[in-house]
């Protein structure tokens, strides 16, 4: 294995494993900030709002090539499924990474700048284009990191450990967020996914080289 092969692994695990710290962090010291019992508006111009986002925007953007590394890390063993979940999980991050930015540079300007109509907007019963969004890359976001650890475990390339708590953490969170109280379910569910990433990353940070972007049957 080539010494630039190994540092660009180990560079794309520094990143899934910030990542999976940046997910942690932010949900335990920002979420709890942002006020449910007002409107929407009111709390998307606040500042704890904007650092949210902005900071999962930066996690978006380490997941990207954490998605990379995870690849690379067991590329000769992933088959056409583990480039297919690679695919998916580069995608859905990078869905990720523009909904959190319209988050931060246009719905927080439009809770300063015109709240009533943000929070109007905000109230309709009917799906709008705005939430169909949402709903699309949350969905593709999910599904190719789900696929992408199942690919990690059906390799054998990493220890069980890191895409187990991986693909727990997408289950556990909307679970524990609708079984406890305010927002500690939502904190505690992504603490496992952060863990899950955390893992994967120190393992990929770890690995002796990178091999080339292929598939084999």
């Amino acid at each position: 294995m080539t010494t630039h092969g190994s540092s660009r692994l180990r560079w794309t695990g520094t990143a899934l494993s910030l990542a999976g710290v940046l997910t942690f962090a932010l949900n335990v010291a920002l979420t709890p900030a942002l006020q449910a019992d007002v409107p929407f508006a009111e709390s998307a111009a606040s500042t704890a709002f904007l650092w949210r986002q902005a900071l999962s925007a930066v996690t978006a953007v380490l997941l990207l090539f954490g998605a990379l590394g995870v690849h690379l890390r067991h590329s000769e063993r992933a088959g056409r499924f583990g480039l297919i979940a690679f695919l998916v999980a580069t995608v859905g991050s990078a869905l990720l990474l523009a909904q959190e930015w319209n988050q931060v540079f246009f719905v927080r300007d439009l809770a300063v700048r015109a709240p009533d109509l943000l929070n109007e907007l905000d109230g309709e019963d009917a799906l709008s284009l705005s939430d169909l969004g949402a709903l699309i890359s949350f969905t593709v976001f999910s599904l190719g990191w789900i696929a992408l650890a199942a690919a990690a475990l059906r390799g054998r390339a990493f220890a069980r450990m890191g895409p187990l708590l991986v693909i727990a953490g997408f289950f556990v969170t909307p679970i524990l967020g609708a079984a406890l109280p305010g927002v500690l379910g939502v904190i505690l569910g992504n603490g496992v996914l952060g863990a899950g990433w955390f893992v994967m990353g120190r393992e990929v940070s770890r690995a002796e080289g990178a091999p080339s972007l292929v598939w084999r049957r």
